[in-house]
């Protein structure tokens, strides 16, 4: 699934030009004096930080899009949480999966749609263990 690392690393590297864009409004201000060209500065400063935050919300939008894809898959847990919020990982891809079986980091569960019981969870996908016999 190429496209879901695309949409990951386009969400990852809009949010890393964004913070640069902020950073770089603080440094505009920080060194210029106000009488000495802030304004151009300031305006590549803002179109940075905005076009940043534009890519992120793309890839974030591409990301949820086609998490669909990956239901009915198999992952594996990389770290689990005490309120049974688990990180999978699918195709070398990170998502937030809430796991209804006791599981353990490396185990290996299928996910399932983001909801319980007809209820919608906060996370990704639904994660249950791959093999219930053991």
């Amino acid at each position: 699934m190429g496209r879901a690392r695309v949409a990951f690393v386009c969400a990852v590297l809009g949010a890393c030009v964004a913070v640069t864009g902020l950073a770089y409004i603080g440094f505009v201000f920080a060194t210029r004096p106000l009488h000495s060209g802030l304004t151009a500065d300031f305006v590549a400063a803002t179109a940075l930080w905005l076009a940043g935050l534009v890519v992120a919300q793309f890839g974030t939008f591409l990301r949820r899009r086609w998490r669909r894809d990956y239901i009915g898959r198999e992952a594996v847990v990389s770290w689990v949480s005490r309120n049974r919020n688990a990180r999978v990982r699918v195709d070398g891809v990170p998502y937030w999966a809430f796991v209804r079986d006791e599981v353990k980091r490396g185990d290996r569960v299928l996910l399932q749609g983001a909801e319980v019981d007809g209820i919608p969870v906060r996370t990704d996908f639904v994660a249950v263990r791959a093999n219930p016999g053991l």
